[in-house]
């Protein structure tokens, strides 16, 4: 048997070398692994976020709309009763003017 065959060509230094490099590449991918979890962990609160704007927005819209509408109705109904009015002013001034002016 070559006992020679067994040891790499750097001698038993080699060996530590690269147990070594070994251990420095599988820390550098575990603290990536790390990194992209926390990476993603903040992108999902940030869409959580942003979703939660959204609903908060859609719903400020929501009230904001059913107010316009209120207020729509309300000047709609001012209107009509204005003209209710006058046309009893007119009514009422014809009615003046027919009878002579005498009350």
């Amino acid at each position: 048997m070559d006992w020679g065959a067994l040891f790499p060509a750097g001698g038993l230094g080699a060996l530590t070398t690269g147990g070594t490099l070994l251990a420095v590449v599988v820390y550098l991918l575990a603290a990536n692994r790390t990194d992209r979890r926390d990476y993603q962990d903040a992108i999902d609160r940030a869409e959580k976020r942003a979703d939660e704007a959204d609903k908060r927005r859609k719903e400020t819209e929501a009230a904001r709309d059913a107010l316009q509408q209120a207020v729509d109705e309300a000047r709609a109904a001012r209107r009509a009763a204005e003209d209710r009015a006058a046309l009893a002013e007119r009514e009422l001034a014809h009615y003046r003017k027919t009878a002579g002016g005498a009350p």
